[in-house]
């Protein structure tokens, strides 16, 4: 799997460019669009995130989504979860999800990095 540098794709530049262009106002675009709040908000887990009063726009996220495509963000998610080995500098799969796993679960994949896992949490 390659790595891409995300400042030299296309969406970064549209990114650039799109930043370059607005003027940030956020209680304009409040009155603006009286749904802002709503639209800009939601529930992840028990979470509720509210982004509508960051410097963004539909656009933004539009160019936010392209970008992550662009350097394949979800190839490179999945391989995280799957424990394929990310970590180039150690040659090793990345703990990042294995350390933060549902108390008592241990998928296929963590099995090969049980030992290294084990050092931080009980099984």
């Amino acid at each position: 799997m390659t790595i891409t540098n995300p400042t030299t794709t296309g969406a970064w530049s549209a990114l650039t460019q799109h930043k370059a262009s607005l003027t940030p106002n956020l209680r304009a675009w409040f009155e603006q669009d009286p749904s802002r709040a709503q639209k800009f908000s939601f529930d992840a887990a028990d979470l509720h995130v509210d982004l509508s009063k960051n410097l963004i726009t539909e656009e933004t996220v539009q160019l936010l989504l392209k970008l992550a495509k662009e350097v394949n963000l979800a190839e490179r998610r999945d391989a995280m979860f799957t424990g394929e080995h990310i970590n180039v500098t150690e040659d090793r799969a990345v703990l990042h999800t294995a350390l933060r796993r549902p108390k008592g679960y241990s998928p296929p994949s963590l099995l090969m990095g049980r030992m290294s896992i084990a050092m931080f949490t009980p099984f």
